[in-house]
Parts: structure tokens; C-alpha cells; sequence
């Protein structure tokens, strides 16, 4: 017996939503989706989460209690097995009349969107979380056609990501909504003000973010080293997954291995946060930053690329806060001017604390959306 259509769903009753996205991790784009899977107000949304692999045991620690999960087990999306599974996630869709599925990352959307059009998903979501730094003219090419035949509305997570969509993808500007990147405040509550470290204490300066080209690891070690000459006895750490030899070489060739130290990935980020006196986000690329707006909201001095939506998350604090992309000397001499005056410091701590605590919430996320429209 063939099932009904996904989208003939009860009208009464909440709306069944199903995120798909490759697989888990502490990444800011897989913590979003797992706070807003959270945080969804469940009289109104039904939520499924379907890992296109997600067989690894990251991804198996990190599914959430409250949610039925789906693992297809997918690596390739060529291949005997994608063909499969395809077939049960159509079904799938169909037996549990999913109203609206969202995507993230390329590979969950090009096998989800076709086959969610065809089980008669109502709405189909795609998703932009930054400017599009790594797409190739066949990627442009295969999210054009995409957002013209499967794709009912795309969801960014700033303005500049909104306007990467509509200018590299041809997205029309109506199919394209902005809703901001939310944090879970409440991980952030037992954190003390920032307070400066006493005359002979040695100051630690830190960053998060995984260990990739795009997220500047490498601009911050060389700017650690620059900082190293005029305070020796400060520490740096980078808390984040991903492969570490490239840039502990980097490390040891500057000669700073025992000021310097790559953390890998870091499960409680708050109280990393909480022992640093600067934190820094030396990407070369974002959309809305989610270690940002930690820092944010740990209430640290930060410096920050003025790359993507950083400019806008520190609003007035941005001239103060923003380098351009790829200067190792600017991210420096912001880091010697926190460590060095106390007073411009505090005075970024609070200013960046205030602004979250204004503009961020998690209870919205769901209305943002609109997903029952």
C-alpha cells in the first residue's frame, strides 16, 4: 500500500518538519540545527532529523533525545547505496506526512530536494550560512537550477550570506529570508564579568573554530607570534576539530610550541571562553559567525575579522573590534592594545555582552521561520 502524500498533514495539528544535513558535530552550522531542534515550540512543530551518513560516533553522541532520527548511512551520493536509500527516504517522508523539509551543506541538498518535491513535501528549505567563498561554477550551476525547480525558499543567516544567494545562485530576492544565528544563553549565565588579570599574571588569548583554511587558524598563529614579542609570557589556544599537523608545524617553525596549543575540539566551549582575556576570530570567510556571537556572549574583549556578518553582530563596537581579512599585524596590534589597556577592554567585554543579551533569543526560531506558511 503506497503511502500519502507527504503534504496532506493534518492542519490542526503541529507541523512535521525534517532537518536534513550530511552528519553531526560541535560545528556552528550542526549546533544551530541542533538548538533549534531544541528550542522549536512543540505545539506547533513536529521535528524529524534525517543524517544523510551520520554513522560516525560524533554524530551518534550528538543526536538529540527529543527527536526521531533517520541515518541513511549515505557517503556518496553516486552510488548503489545512495540509490537505496533514496528510495526509503521518499517513502519515509511519505509514511510520516512531513510538511516542510530544510537542508544544509550541497550533498543533503541535492538528494533531498528532488525527492521531498516527489514524496509532495509542501515547502522545501534550503539553507546559506555563508558567502559562497567555496563554490565552483558547477556548484553555481547545480544550486540554479535547484532554487529554480525544488528549492521554495532559501534561508540565510545574515544579509551578506542573502545577497551571496540571490547574486552567485539567481535566487529571486522573495525566495530568500535572513534569520540571525540564536545562542543558548543559558550556557552562558555562570560565566564571570571580565575582569583583567593582576600585575605578573600571565594573560591567554583564544580562538574556536575547526582547524580549516577558511577559518584562519593560521593567521592566528602568526599573530600569536607577533604578540609573543611584546608579552612572552602570554598563551594561546585554539579550541577545534580537524587536522592539526599543518598548523603545528606553522607552530614549531615560529618557535612558539610551548606558547601555543592546539586543544582539538572542545566540548565545553563556555568555560574555555571563560578563561580567556581576548578572544579572536581570524576567519577569512563567514556568514553569522556562532563563535562570535559565544564570545559575544561570555562577555570577552574580541577581535574579529570584517568579513560577512561580522561587522553587523557588534554593531557600534564593530571600528573597534574589526580587522580586515588577512591582516596578521592588525589582529596583532588589537590583541597588544586589550592586553595592554584594561580600560578599552572592559569596555568591549561589556559593550559585546549587552549587544547579544539586545538582540538575541532562541525562542523566536521557530516563528522566524515561518514554516507553517
Amino acid at each position: 500500500m503506497i503511502a500519502p502524500n507527504a503534504g496532506e498533514t493534518d492542519k490542526s495539528g503541529p507541523t512535521r518538519v525534517c532537518f536534513v544535513i550530511d552528519r553531526l558535530s560541535r560545528a556552528g552550522t550542526e549546533s544551530q540545527l541542533l538548538l533549534t531542534i531544541k528550542q522549536l515550540d512543540r505545539s506547533k512543530f513536529e521535528p524529524y532529523l534525517c543524517l544523510l551518513d551520520g554513522n560516525d560516533d560524533e554524530s551518534q553522541a550528538l543526536l538529540p533525545d527529543n527527536c526521531p532520527t533517520w541515518c541513511l548511512g549515505i557517503r556518496r551520493l553516486v552510488s548503489p547505496r545512495a540509490i537505496q536509500q533514496g528510495w526509503k527516504f521518499w517513502n519515509l517522508l511519505r509514511q510520516h506526512r512531513i510538511g516542510v523539509v530544510q537542508t544544509f551543506f550541497p550533498d543533503s541538498t541535492r538528494f533531498a530536494a528532488p525527492l521531498a518535491k516527489a514524496a509532495g513535501v509542501r515547502q522545501v528549505v534550503g539553507s546559506r550560512r555563508n558567502i559562497g567563498h567555496w563554490m565552483t561554477a558547477r556548484d553555481k550551476r547545480i544550486a540554479r537550477f535547484y532554487n529554480q525547480w525544488f528549492i521554495d525558499k532559501i534561508v540565510a543567516n545574515c544579509e551578506a550570506a542573502r545577497q551571496a544567494v540571490i547574486e552567485q545562485e539567481n535566487a529571486k530576492p522573495d525566495q530568500v529570508v535572513v534569520v540571525h544565528n540564536a545562542i543558548d544563553l543559558e550556557r552562558f549565565k555562570d560565566i564571570a564579568p571580565w575582569t583583567p588579570k593582576p600585575a605578573g599574571v600571565p594573560r591567554k588569548v583564544g580562538m574556536v573554530g575547526n582547524l580549516r583554511p577558511v577559518k584562519g587558524p593560521d593567521l592566528f598563529i602568526h599573530a600569536a607570534a607577533l604578540v609573543l614579542h611584546e608579552i612572552p609570557d602570554t598563551t594561546f589556544e585554539i579550541a577545534g576539530g580537524g587536522d592539526q599537523a599543518p598548523y603545528q608545524r606553522i607552530i614549531d617553525s615560529l618557535g612558539i610550541s610551548d606558547q601555543v596549543k592546539l586543544l582539538g575540539s572542545v566540548d565545553d566551549i563556555p568555560s574555555f571562553l571563560a578563561t580567556l582575556d581576548v578572544a579572536v576570530l581570524p576567519s577569512r570567510a563567514e556568514g553569522c559567525s556562532n563563535a562570535l556571537l559565544e564570545y559575544m556572549a561570555a562577555g570577552r574583549p574580541i577581535v574579529a575579522t570584517d568579513v560577512g556578518g561580522n561587522s553587523i553582530a557588534l554593531g557600534h563596537l564593530a571600528p573597534q573590534t574589526c580587522i580586515t581579512s588577512e591582516n596578521v599585524n592588525g589582529i596583532a596590534t588589537r590583541i597588544l592594545d586589550y592586553l595592554c589597556r584594561s580600560d578599552v577592554a572592559r569596555e568591549i567585554a561589556e559593550g559585546s555582552a549587552d549587544l547579544v543579551l539586545a538582540s538575541q533569543s532562541c525562542v523566536p526560531l521557530a516563528d522566524l521561520y515561518s514554516l507553517r506558511h
